[in-house]
């Protein structure tokens, strides 16, 4: 399909998730997997004897091979959770905990769902967003679509969900 045909066939009435409740819908999701990144943290350092949250000695690093296991995993985990979450709440619904919360949705051009790949995408898009000092997430408050550059690397929009 080419360009001309789709801009034709797009709806006027599609009602985008603005910039402020996308930030709501964030929040939560922060809120989220901060408590559970808080509880790994506190229970993780108890695997290698160090008590909850590592104790007193849980700021000394220490040294050796079970030493730079424990830190790199105390590291790595919380980012695969973190990546888990969304790419895994995206894929599978299209909504976040915290999108669910605002009522909004993730999309594709034509309204159909997201699949995984379109997940993955936009979480390597949201990555970028991220490192260009978030400015790839404040377009959102002036795109005409409400677009992020993780919605525009993956092909998504962020519309108000139907009520069912």
């Amino acid at each position: 399909m080419n360009l001309s045909r789709q801009i034709k066939s797009e709806s006027y009435t599609v009602d985008y998730a603005g910039f402020w409740i996308r930030l709501l819908a964030i929040i939560i999701d922060g809120a989220i997997l901060g408590a559970v990144i808080w509880a790994f943290n506190g229970l993780w350092p108890l695997a290698f004897g160090r008590g909850w949250m590592g104790g007193l000695g849980g700021a000394a690093i220490s040294s050796g091979e079970a030493g730079a296991v424990f830190w790199t995993l105390t590291f790595l985990i919380p980012f695969l959770m973190i990546v888990a979450y969304f790419i895994g709440f995206w894929g599978w619904r299209g909504q976040t905990p915290g999108k669910m919360a605002m009522k909004i949705k993730i999309v594709r051009f034509t309204g159909e769902n997201t699949d995984w790949g379109d997940a993955v995408m936009r979480f390597l898009g949201f990555i970028i967003s991220v490192l260009f000092v978030f400015i790839g997430n404040f377009w959102i408050a002036f795109d005409s679509r409400r677009q992020g550059w993780h919605d525009k690397i993956a092909g998504t929009y962020v519309i108000r969900a139907r009520p069912k």
